[in-house]
C-alpha cells in the first residue's frame, strides 16, 4: 500500500481559502503540501493533554497525537489508510491462523539496541493481558489470539483460533506498539511525566511539565535516517475555544489538530485550515437506562427528523457533513453500505418520524440527552439541535448540561448514566483503522464495554461474529454489508455527522498528513517550513 505524497491534485486539496465554505466530503484532504525548509521549533496545541506516554493505554486525543510521533508499530497507517510494513514485515500462514512478523533489521531504539522479537512478544502480550495497573485499551482486539511468542531473534509469531483481518490491520495502531523490554520491565511505572517509554520512533522525549507543556526531540539516530524537518515539537494543551482561537490567530501556536469549529471562518484569515479524510462520527449513543430509546422506532424517527446538513454547517462550522449511513464512507471501504436518502429534517422526513412515533406508542416520558459544555460549544449546540428535532414530532426531548465529570461517568459502562439520569449523550467517535468491523464489535455484543446501552439484536451479531473469523475478503466484505444493513435499520446509535479531521496550518508551516493518520503514524516527521 502507498502513502499519496506525489498526487498533488488528489492529495494537496481540501484548505479552504478565507472566506470560502468549505470542501465537499470527495474533496477532503489526504495530505498538505510538502515541507521545504528546516525549523527549530514549533508551538502545537493539543485537544487534551495526555494522561500517559504509555502506548499501550493510549487511545486519546492528545496522548495518541504525541506518542505516534515516538513509538512504532509492527504495521504502519499511511495517509490514504492503507496498511504497510512498520518495524516488521508480515507473512500470514496456515490459511491465516498464524502471522509470522520479521522485525526490520535495522531497527533501532533510541538507547541504540535492536528491536528484537522478544520486545515485540513482551509489548503484543501486555496489549493483550494489560495489569490490574493498566487501563484496557486493545485488550478485545486480541480475542483471536491463542499464542504470541518470540520465534526469532528479530521475529515474533502470533497463533489465532481463526483468521482476525481487523487484528492484521490493528497491528499498525498501539495494539501493536513495541517498547523494549528490558527497560519497561525496570520502569514498571513508564508512561509517567518523569518517566518516559524506551521507543524507536523519530522524536524522543524530552521533557514534561504537566499543565503547561511536552516537548519532543527529533531523534537524530533514527535507524531509517534523519528525515524530520523540525527539530522540537512543543506542544501545549490550551482548552476552550476561546483560549485556543486566540493563541492560534496570534501566532503563538502554529497547528492543531481538531481547532475550535467556532473560528474556522476566522483562521482562514491566518494560515491553512485543511478538511481531512476521515475516520470520525458524532453520534447520539443511547445508554442503558430504560425508556423511549430503547425502541429502534425512536432512534430512527430522531434520526429522520434531526436536520443533519443545518448541525454540519452551524455546530461544526462546515467541518463535517451529514451522516448518511452508520460510519463515515472511508471507513467502508469496499463494503457496501445501507444509505439515508435524505440528510434529516424535510417534510417528508417529518412525516415519516412522527408515524414512528405514533407506532411506538406516542411516549410521554422524557428523553434526556446529556452533554458537557466545558467539551465544546459543538456538544451543547448538536444536542440542543437533537433536543428541538425531537420536541417537532411529539417527544419529550430535553438536552441537560452536565458536569465534566458525570460526562466522563457516561463512557464507564451500562451503569454510567445513573449520576445524570441521561437517556442518551453526545460522542464524537474515532476509528483506529478503516474496517467496519472495527465499531460492529461493539454491537455485536451487550459484554462489550463500549456497548452503553447493551444493545443486543442476535441477526447482526451472528453476522459480525461470522464476519470477524472470516479470512477470505470477498466473502468477508458480503456479511459485513448484510451486517451493516441489519444494524441500520435498528440504529444502535444515531449518526448525526461525518467530521472531517481538521487540521489548522500557520503560513509559515506545512508537511503533515491532513488525514486522521495522526492517532498512529509519526506526522511530525513530515513537519516543516514553507520556506
Amino acid at each position: 500500500m502507498t502513502a499519496c505524497l506525489a498526487l498533488a491534485t488528489a492529495c494537496g486539496g481540501g484548505a479552504a481559502p478565507a472566506g470560502k465554505k468549505a470542501p465537499a466530503v470527495k474533496d477532503w484532504a489526504t495530505t498538505t503540501p510538502q515541507a521545504t525548509g528546516n525549523l527549530d521549533s514549533v508551538n502545537w496545541n493539543l485537544i487534551l493533554e495526555p494522561t500517559t506516554l504509555d502506548p499501550q493505554q493510549a487511545d486519546n486525543y492528545g496522548v495518541n497525537d504525541v506518542l505516534a510521533n515516538m513509538c512504532e508499530s509492527l504495521q504502519t497507517l499511511n495517509p490514504d489508510f492503507s496498511i504497510s510494513d512498520g518495524l516488521a514485515s508480515l507473512k500470514v500462514e496456515n490459511g491465516g491462523k498464524r502471522l509470522v512478523y520479521s522485525i526490520d533489521a535495522k531497527a533501532r531504539f533510541w538507547d541504540g539496541q535492536p528491536v528484537t522479537g522478544a520486545d515485540a512478544a513482551f509489548s503484543l502480550n501486555r496489549a493483550w493481558h494489560p495489569s490490574a495497573q493498566q487501563a484496557p485499551r486493545y485488550d478485545h482486539y486480541f480475542k483471536a489470539v491463542t499464542a504470541v511468542r518470540a520465534t526469532g531473534p528479530r521475529e515474533v509469531t502470533v497463533d489465532l483460533k481463526h483468521p482476525d483481518l481487523l487484528f492484521q490491520k490493528m497491528m499498525a495502531t498501539f495494539a501493536g506498539s513495541v517498547v523494549q523490554a528490558r527497560y519497561s520491565k525496570a520502569h514498571p511505572d513508564y508512561g509517567k511525566p518523569t518517566v518516559p517509554p524506551m521507543c524507536s520512533g523519530p522524536y524522543t522525549f524530552r521533557s514534561w511539565k504537566t499543565g503547561s507543556t511536552l516537548t519532543l526531540e527529533r531523534n537524530e539516530k533514527y535507524w531509517r535516517g534523519v528525515t524530520a524537518k523540525t527539530r522540537q515539537v512543543k506542544f501545549s494543551f490550551l482548552q476552550g475555544d476561546s483560549s485556543q482561537t486566540r493563541a492560534l490567530t496570534g501566532g503563538a501556536i502554529q497547528g492543531m489538530y481538531q481547532p475550535p469549529t467556532s473560528a474556522l471562518s476566522t483562521l482562514g484569515s491566518h494560515g491553512k485550515v485543511y478538511y481531512g479524510r476521515s475516520l470520525l462520527s458524532f453520534y447520539l449513543v443511547p445508554t442503558a437506562k430504560t425508556g423511549p430509546l430503547q425502541d429502534p422506532r425512536i432512534r430512527k424517527a430522531l434520526f429522520l427528523a434531526l436536520n443533519r446538513t443545518a448541525v454540519a454547517r452551524t455546530a461544526f462550522g462546515g467541518g463535517a457533513v451529514a451522516s448518511r449511513s452508520l460510519l463515515p464512507a472511508d471507513v467502508y471501504g469496499p463494503v457496501e453500505a445501507t444509505r439515508s436518502e435524505g440528510t434529516g429534517g424535510s417534510p417528508d422526513e417529518i412525516t415519516q418520524a412522527r408515524k414512528l412515533v405514533k407506532e411506538a406508542g406516542s411516549p410521554k416520558e422524557k428523553i434526556v440527552l446529556a452533554g458537557a459544555p466545558a467539551i465544546s460549544d459543538t456538544l451543547t449546540q448538536t444536542l440542543q439541535a437533537l433536543a428541538e428535532a425531537g420536541q417537532k414530532i411529539g417527544l419529550d426531548t430535553t438536552y441537560k448540561p452536565v458536569a465534566l465529570g458525570q460526562f466522563y461517568d457516561l463512557f464507564s459502562g451500562p451503569k454510567g448514566w445513573k449520576s445524570t439520569g441521561a437517556d442518551a449523550f453526545g460522542s464524537q467517535w474515532s476509528l483506529p483503522v478503516a474496517d467496519p468491523q472495527a465499531l460492529y464489535s461493539v454491537w455485536g455484543s451487550p459484554e462489550d464495554s463500549s456497548n452503553y446501552s447493551q444493545f443486543t439484536d442476535s441477526a447482526a451479531s451472528e453476522l459480525i461474529q461470522r464476519a470477524a473469523a472470516e479470512g477470505n475478503t470477498g466473502k468477508r466484505e458480503a456479511l459485513l454489508g448484510q451486517a451493516d444493513e441489519r444494524l441500520f435499520d435498528r440504529l444502535p446509535w444515531i449518526p448525526v455527522v461525518d467530521v472531517a479531521n481538521v487540521l489548522y496550518l500557520s503560513d509559515s508551516v506545512t508537511g503533515p498528513p491532513a488525514s486522521f493518520v495522526n492517532w498512529y503514524s509519526p506526522w511530525a516527521q513530515q513537519l516543516g517550513s514553507t520556506k
